[in-house]
């Protein structure tokens, strides 16, 4: 029996063991980063050669990345040494991959190659990509037919039926102008995420890389330039719509820095789209988040947000707001609102969130009625004992496995107790429980 319980024992304490350092493998395990699928890339600006200035036919793309993707990318871009020794990394890559099709969607050009290689260059390799650094947006050249005719021609095969040449006459001298029929022909643009990594291996020589490794999103729905074209044009922007905010926190410092706040952000669409604008046209910028908190009732105080500065301001999801200066207490009354800044101004202040003070949101414009009631937030599937592990029927997983071993106990007693037999008193001979005497010497039992 106590070998049994010993076994328990150690099963209990090898499985905790297990679940705690399988969270942390995950947490830094760039396998398990989730790709999400791009969205159509709509944004591209034409630019129509000119054959009396010698100008050929221009493409280019405006790359909107999902943010989280872009956050990754500018996790590795700001610090590639720290981020590779975070994820146990000896090489690391990431770049959207773009792929066409001429005249509908059953010519697409992506083979095997692009599935293991992030450099793609010319129809026999891949097709045209664009290296994730630290931008949420950026204008890349797509094509441009100046370079039909040169060593790079093998690029352009995909879409030869639908070039047009036009000779453009001066003097003596003759050139070939280039350009996309955009009246007859439709180009099909779709893209996807590719990430390739080598993991860091140790071995007699030291270190060095291990076997090369890839993982790729889905392709975005398709973008049509030409004849059937889906190109989404932005208005200039005149003002900016005030982003959202939500869900705010008082995160605590465990060292001598000060706790901070942490919230969530929401970009109206139209924003997103006022940066797409500055990036088509070159004319005008965000310049980032105008952060200001109260604390106690006070005056607005100036908070810096991390990545809030350029396109950055634009970022969807949690937010850090840091003052060294200011001191936040657990029970510390705060409110805070933010706001967009950049070439056409600020925009108006978000709504306002409140903290510690019976306050819940304030939206602007609206100051003079009742606040709605914040809906309560839906932790069923956060552990309250552990904090990181699933939670079934609304119970840790370890409290599960504390049930389940406590069941096996159980049903282990009951057998050894309905199982267990008597000796006999007179030669030690091991009986059943019903028998009166013992089979072996006859000895009355009790």
């Amino acid at each position: 029996m106590k070998k049994i319980l010993a076994f328990l024992l150690s099963l209990i304490l090898l499985l905790s063991v297990f679940s705690v350092m399988t969270f942390a493998a995950e947490e830094n395990d760039i396998s398990k980063f989730e790709l999400p699928a791009p969205k159509a890339p709509n944004y591209f600006v034409y630019t129509d050669g000119n054959a009396s200035e010698g100008h050929h036919d221009h493409l280019r793309m405006i790359m909107v990345a999902d943010p989280e993707v872009a956050l990754l990318a500018a996790e590795y871009d700001r610090d590639s040494d720290a981020f590779r020794e975070k994820y146990g990394l000896w090489s690391f890559e990431i770049c959207i991959q773009y792929d066409v099709s001429l005249d509908g969607e059953d010519n697409w050009q992506h083979n095997e190659e692009w599935d293991t290689n992030w450099y793609t260059d010319g129809i026999g390799n891949g097709y045209p990509y664009v290296s994730l650094r630290s931008e949420l947006m950026e204008d890349f050249e797509f094509f441009w037919l100046t370079y039909y005719e040169g060593e790079d021609g093998s690029v352009f095969e995909p879409y030869k039926p639908a070039i047009t040449t036009y000779v453009y006459h001066y003097g003596d001298w003759d050139e070939n102008i280039y350009s996309f029929d955009v009246e007859n022909h439709s180009l099909y643009i779709r893209c996807r995420y590719y990430m390739e990594w080598e993991p860091l291996v140790k071995n007699d020589d030291g270190e060095g890389p291990g076997e090369k490794q890839s993982k790729f999103s889905d392709w975005s729905e398709s973008a049509v330039f030409g004849k059937n074209g889906t190109q989404i044009t932005p208005d200039e922007p005149t003002t900016y719509a005030a982003p959202i905010i939500s869900d705010m926190k008082i995160v605590l410092s465990e060292g001598d820095e000060n706790s901070h706040i942490e919230y969530v952000q929401t970009t109206p669409e139209s924003v997103w789209m006022n940066g797409v604008y500055y990036e088509m046209t070159g004319e005008g910028e965000f310049e980032g988040l105008e952060t200001q908190v109260s604390i106690d009732g006070g005056e607005w105080i100036k908070f810096d947000t991390a990545d809030a500065g350029g396109d950055w301001c634009l970022w969807n999801g949690s937010r850090g707001a840091y003052n060294d200066d200011v001191p936040i207490e657990e029970n510390t009354n705060i409110k805070l609102r933010i706001r967009f800044t950049g070439t056409h101004g600020p925009s108006e202040w978000s709504n306002v969130l409140e903290l510690n003070g019976g306050g819940t949101q304030e939206n602007p414009g609206e100051t003079n009625k009742a606040p709605e009631e914040k809906p309560p937030v839906d932790e069923k599937d956060k552990c309250s004992l552990c904090g990181f592990c699933p939670v079934p029927l609304g119970l840790c997983i370890f409290i599960w496995i504390a049930i389940v071993v406590v069941v096996i106990l159980v049903i282990v007693i009951i057998i050894v107790t309905l199982t267990k037999k008597k000796k006999c008193p007179n030669c030690k001979t091991k009986c059943e429980k019903k028998d009166k005497c013992c089979p072996n010497c006859g000895q009355r039992l009790k």
